[in-house]
């Protein structure tokens, strides 16, 4: 396996991919540095955990300014735990930036050719798929919780691009922070499920403990997934980051329960303006 994928930024409110292909600007964002009170504290991202709005919306701000994004051109999808993949572009600028109503109905995962244009997802514990494709000239988003992974979110990711004519052999695929295998337990029917989306001729990415219990490996069954949907091995790249374990920079709804608030992944073509024309 590579060496890890995301490397701290210095002002340790996020992690970034420091060399990816193309004129990319991608990463994941830690708790650190915003304003947010316990038990959201600090640099919470997501709108629909209770915490305050203007927090968040601070928070956001403050955000956009340390990635050097214009906070205008988030895009942020519905995030329903499902496998819909969306096209986005320079008319959905600001969706669900705001608030909640007006991010993209639906989805969970989205792209675009668009520099103008910053995909946002939220996470405390799925996994975030970034997606690089044609050396920069497109770039996706997904939200792979373990419904959304047996539902190959990815894969419908890689077939949205395959008819947009991208060469499926020019795509990286990261596969960012997200909760380990030591500390996610599931049940007999997640394992089902998981056990139905996968090759059978591959490992079984968990293993058993209690009756009727597992810890399985999100990470590396959305590995598999890619790689099976047409990712080169050679440009598939895994974070070793547990949001579970690491409290210190990373929110987990499997740790923390309920309240707890949202990191995010960010994606964007950095070349050109991010700012209105």
């Amino acid at each position: 396996m590579s060496k890890e994928p995301f490397v701290l930024d210095d002002t340790n409110e996020f992690f970034t991919l420091p060399s990816p292909p193309g004129d990319v600007k991608a990463g994941f964002s830690t708790r650190k540095q915003g304003v947010s009170s316990a038990p959201y504290n600090s640099l919470n991202l997501g709108l629909h955990v209770s915490d305050r709005n203007e927090d968040v919306l601070e928070n956001r701000s403050r955000f956009a300014a340390s990635i050097g994004r214009d906070e205008q051109s988030f895009v942020f999808a519905e995030q329903v735990h499902g496998n819909d993949v969306q096209r986005v572009g320079s008319l959905d600028r600001g969706a669900g930036s705001e608030t909640l109503a007006t991010a993209i109905a639906g989805a969970d995962g989205f792209y675009t050719t668009d520099p103008t244009v910053t995909l946002m997802s939220l996470y405390a514990d799925c996994v975030p798929l970034f997606f690089i494709g044609e050396e920069g000239k497109i770039v996706g988003l997904a939200h792979a919780g373990w419904k959304g992974t047996v539902g190959q979110i990815g894969s419908n990711m890689l077939g949205a691009w395959k008819e947009e004519g991208v060469d499926l052999q020019t795509v990286h695929a990261y596969i960012g922070p997200s909760i380990g295998q030591a500390n996610y337990e599931v049940n007999d029917t997640i394992i089902t499920s998981v056990d139905a989306c996968l090759p059978h001729s591959v490992r079984r990415p968990y293993y058993p403990t209690n009756p009727g219990k597992y810890q399985l490996d999100l990470k590396e069954t959305n590995r598999v997934l890619l790689q099976s949907a047409g990712v080169p091995e050679a440009n598939l790249h895994v974070s070793t980051y547990c949001t579970y374990k690491e409290a210190d920079w990373f929110y987990s709804h499997r740790r923390d329960g309920a309240k707890t608030g949202r990191m995010a992944a960010f994606i964007g073509l950095n070349c050109g303006s991010v700012t209105d024309q």
